[in-house]
């Protein structure tokens, strides 16, 4: 993102996150927790966190990197009340999803990185992956 960009909305990264921009979005995530109050920016961090782990799987078909983003991303979101300065993200659901994708991720094998399997295991990863909901009345 250039300098001359407008500031990234919060709901314009989450949307990129959703559409499965993960790299686009962990930018929007990273510029607008520059300007993020300190009640917000846990939150902006932690969906930068999960942006940049899903990016590194998937892109790049990083395995214990993922891992450990998500991991440092659920532990930030099970510290945070479901609404963040009016932001009311369904944090539980999200938790729940990331715990069980994180597992899904741990299982596969270590040195593969290349191949039918290897590209096959990543695209169903892809339709799996959590997505950050608001939360509905």
């Amino acid at each position: 993102m250039s300098d001359d960009s407008p500031p990234a909305s919060i709901d314009d990264a989450i949307a990129a996150f959703n559409r499965g921009a993960y790299f686009e979005a962990a930018e929007m995530f990273e510029t607008a927790s520059h300007s993020a109050t300190d009640e917000l920016k846990g939150l902006i961090v932690a969906f930068n966190q999960v942006a940049a782990a899903f990016h590194l799987r998937f892109e790049r078909g990083g395995r214990q990197a993922s891992i450990n983003l998500m991991s440092q991303a659920m532990i930030a979101l099970d510290d945070l009340k479901p609404a963040r300065a009016g932001i009311d993200v369904d944090i539980d659901r999200l938790c729940v999803e990331l715990a069980a994708y994180t597992e899904e991720v741990r299982a596969t094998p270590r040195d593969e990185r290349d191949g039918l399997k290897h590209r096959a295991r990543i695209f169903l990863e892809r339709r799996r992956a959590p997505k950050i909901n608001r939360r509905t009345s």
